[in-house]
């Protein structure tokens, strides 16, 4: 590589050295590798040349130095001093395209051709600027520096580049930085006033630091600050409450509470309280025993109609029950009411139980083995774990695995812990009673286990992390059909068993591999099963096949050194198709079964598996600040390519086909995993809007270009006709889904009328998915549950960063 130049004295050193004649870069070029160009060390200044660092500026204009700087040194290796001591050197890469991690694992075999590891100049996608502009306090005034002149190199810089420049004569920069005033046009609308722009550009991170998952300890926070909730005003203590009027036949079970068992509880809070005058409040005020019992048969209402139900209601006697089990059981009845007062008093009455359980374990070892003490425990982490108290739910979190180990351990997972009941038509009396028994103790460790493979698959899908259960050591038997679940006596129970009677009764119940292996083995069994709890599991466990997928594509995935591996590319590809496949099938199976075994929950759960294997929700959430800026840069050029493609218009399908089955649930449920179900369909349609956006805006006239957009507004949130197929398969017209109104009715809902909300307009369809979480609640709460109202507040962060860059 030479240089040129029309005069001696504008040759530098190493040209001079070499003989050579010196060649000027462009301004601008230079400043694109520059930004890229890691900082030389002091080791190999003898091979670089001495005006390349030099601050006098007799050795020719600063073109000139940084041509020779760039020859020099672009292909040689750094080392810092410390590096040097220790004999390690880091390499220093030319400046390569980033290849960031896919968006989803089977686009990456169809991305390996397309690979390019040299630089194109001006084609890189440019970070926009007015999501820059939100995103990050960078104040540029337009009319001072052009926005070519910021590059693209620099909003899209490796992870683990270089970037000392402590020995880079940074003077140099004011001659590429600015360029004489152009007319470049506002980007938000409402750039002229710096105090919002300011607030705004901080919005999106903020969003995530304060975010329901996020907790900072303070000096506050300690197992005693919920306790000024524990002591309730007199009205609410001794009268009452409205679901007391429910009539016996109502009730889930005939016995009441006794005054006795009520004083247990009391006595187990009194325990935990630190002050003598806290524990004498609470004592004056605690709820009385009618006021409990009515809060435990909420809790059992509840209960029993989900899906993973793990309370044997035919056996269940109230007061014989451990004292820690009826805390917790009225507790979580508590935080089911419409009350304020009466949900924080049971949040604060969880954390008392939370504090007294383990005690109770260490009292005597061997009750880990026994059920009752179990459920108390799974049901303290369930309070806390969906509470949208920051605290709770991380402590929750923490714990999860504590009763999955005593049930492990306790070889629970196997299927030689179930053998198998068969009740004949001649059993009566006390051998009928004494089969019915050991069945119900099997079914109820059983459900037990599967309804917590079921929350460690939700929050692995909340957080976006590894499960704690494999779905390859759940050998038990799926569970039992629902009418033997809930048979009240021995006799009713033998009734049902006989029944079901078929040929196949010889054969083992199956169990979530035989799904995995042949999903046709759901209807062979049906009669057997309980067929919604079997499809939930089998869903719930499929998270675990999408996860094992996205984490092998993760690190096969190429980067901006190591290029891909054909073979393992379309190997993941073709496991990636294989789930695609298996989820197709599922969906026809299932497609014309009734609501009772496939239910909102399911169907919300089967769009949101599919959104997960077409899109990359953890680059989402770093797109919109999770991880701060310069993961928000990273990933952007990746989730354009994906915007672009078919993934993401398949994608968006689920993601709108989530929002419509959120409006299908049944009034007051649409809350805990559910609502960030909602949460993360509404991220998946607000990046969209906002990536495509950036490429319309960045094409000359692009505002217009937006306005002039023509063809058929297709409902992605409908059932799936020509229309949507036209459109998922190759992008023919404008995808939408349907609005609510201000009274927040809306499809499924019951009431209101619907509107156009286009998915190019993100503000707007934020708007949606907040209305839609609101809308299950009119008529049940006086206020959301407090995760709804965290999530409600995300939605709306993204719903105001739209706003902001003027999208909407």
């Amino acid at each position: 590589m030479s240089c040129e130049s029309s005069t001696d004295q504008l040759r530098c050193t190493r040209c001079k050295n070499r003989g050579l004649a010196c060649e000027v870069a462009s301004s601008e070029d230079a400043a694109m590798y520059l930004v890229h160009l890691s900082g030389n060390r002091a080791e190999h200044m003898e091979s670089t040349p001495e005006s390349c660092y030099s601050q006098s500026s007799g050795a020719g204009p600063p073109q000139h130095r940084l041509t020779a700087c760039l020859t020099s040194s672009s292909f040689t290796q750094s080392a810092s001093p410390e590096e040097s001591k220790e004999g390690i050197t880091t390499p220093t890469y030319p400046s390569y395209p980033e290849e960031d991690q896919l968006p989803t694992p089977g686009t990456s075999s169809a991305s390996v051709d397309h690979v390019d590891y040299t630089y194109q100049g001006q084609e890189r996608p440019n970070f926009p600027e007015f999501l820059r502009d939100v995103l990050y306090d960078q104040p540029m005034s337009g009319s001072a520096r052009a926005p070519e002149v910021q590059g693209p190199a620099m909003l899209d810089f490796y992870d683990d580049a270089n970037l000392d420049f402590k020995e880079f004569d940074f003077g140099l920069l004011d001659h590429w930085n600015f360029e004489p005033p152009r007319n470049v046009p506002d980007q938000t609308i409402n750039s002229e006033d710096p105090d919002a722009m300011t607030a705004m550009r901080s919005a999106l991170v903020k969003m995530w630091t304060e975010s329901p998952w996020r907790w900072m300890p303070g000096k506050a926070d300690n197992c005693y600050t919920e306790q000024s909730n524990l002591p309730l005003p007199s009205p609410h203590a001794h009268g009452p409450p409205a679901q007391d009027s429910q009539t016996a036949r109502d009730r889930p079970v005939q016995n009441t509470l006794h005054p006795a068992c009520r004083d247990k509880i009391l006595a187990i809070v009194l325990s935990t309280c630190r002050e003598p005058r806290m524990a004498s409040k609470v004592a004056s005020s605690f709820p009385s025993a009618s006021t409990m019992d009515s809060w435990i048969n909420i809790f059992l209402a509840a209960h029993m109609c989900q899906v993973s139900s793990w309370i044997h209601y035919g056996s269940l006697s109230i007061n014989s029950q451990w004292p820690e089990w009826l805390a917790i059981a009225s507790a979580a009845g508590a935080v089911l009411t419409p009350v304020p007062a009466f949900r924080s008093f049971g949040l604060a009455l969880q954390e008392a139980i939370r504090i007294a359980i383990p005690e109770r374990f260490e009292e005597n070892n061997r009750t880990i083995a026994e059920i009752s003490k179990v459920q108390a425990l799974v049901l303290v982490q369930d309070v806390g774990l969906w509470s949208g108290n920051r605290r709770k739910m991380e402590i929750a979190e923490c714990h999860l695995s504590i009763p999955i180990a005593m049930m492990r351990y306790r070889s629970k997972f196997s299927r030689s812990a179930y053998p198998d009941i068969v009740v004949y038509p001649s059993d009566e009396g006390k051998v009928l009673e004494e089969k019915w028994k050991k069945w119900y103790q099997y079914e109820s460790w059983k459900r037990l286990v599967f309804h917590a493979y079921l929350r460690d698959a939700q929050v692995s899908m909340t957080q976006l992390n590894n499960p704690s259960m494999s779905y390859a050591e759940l050998t038990l038997p799926l569970p039992c059909s629902k009418e033997l679940w809930f048979a009240h006596t021995a006799d009713e129970f033998k009734i049902r068993y006989l029944e079901s009677v078929t040929p196949d009764n010889n054969k083992p119940l199956p169990s979530l591999d035989d799904l995995f292996r042949d999903i046709n083995t759901l209807s062979a069994h049906h009669h057997r099963l309980d067929v919604q709890f079997a499809i939930s599991i089998y869903l719930h466990g499929f998270w675990s096949l999408i996860w094992d997928l996205r984490q092998l594509s993760s690190i096969h995935s190429p980067t901006f050194s190591i290029s891909a591996n054909n073979n393992t590319q379309l190997l993941l590809a073709s496991r990636h198709a294989d789930l695609v496949s298996s989820l197709k099938s599922f969906q026809s199976l299932t497609r014309d079964w009734h609501e009772m075994l496939l239910s909102a929950q399911e169907s919300l759960l089967l769009h949101l598996l599919l959104l997960n294997l077409h899109v990359s929700l953890p680059d989402l959430q770093l797109f919109s600040g999770r991880e701060g800026e310069e993961q928000a840069r990273r990933v952007y050029p990746a989730l354009k390519r994906w915007g672009q493609g078919e993934d993401a218009r398949v994608a968006l399908w689920h993601a709108a086909q989530i929002l419509r089955m959120g409006r299908g649930f049944p009034r007051g449920h649409l809350k805990d995993f559910w609502s960030v179900a909602v949460c993360h369909a509404g991220l998946a349609i607000w990046a969209w809007g906002v990536v495509m956006g950036a490429g319309v805006r960045q094409q000359p006239g692009g505002g217009r270009q937006r306005e002039d957009r023509r063809g058929p507004v297709v409902y992605l949130d409908g059932e799936e006709t020509a229309d949507v197929q036209a459109w998922v398969s190759y992008g023919q017209g404008r995808p939408a889904i349907h609005g609510l109104d201000a009274a927040g009715g809306g499809e499924g809902q019951g009431g209101g009328s619907t509107a156009e909300c286009l998915l190019e307009d993100p503000r707007a369809c934020m708007e949606t998915a907040q209305e839609i979480l609101r809308a299950n609640f009119v008529g049940v709460w006086e206020t959301l549950p407090p995760l709804s109202e965290n999530i409600i507040a995300v939605l709306k962060q993204l719903e105001k960063a739209a706003w902001a860059v003027g999208m909407g």
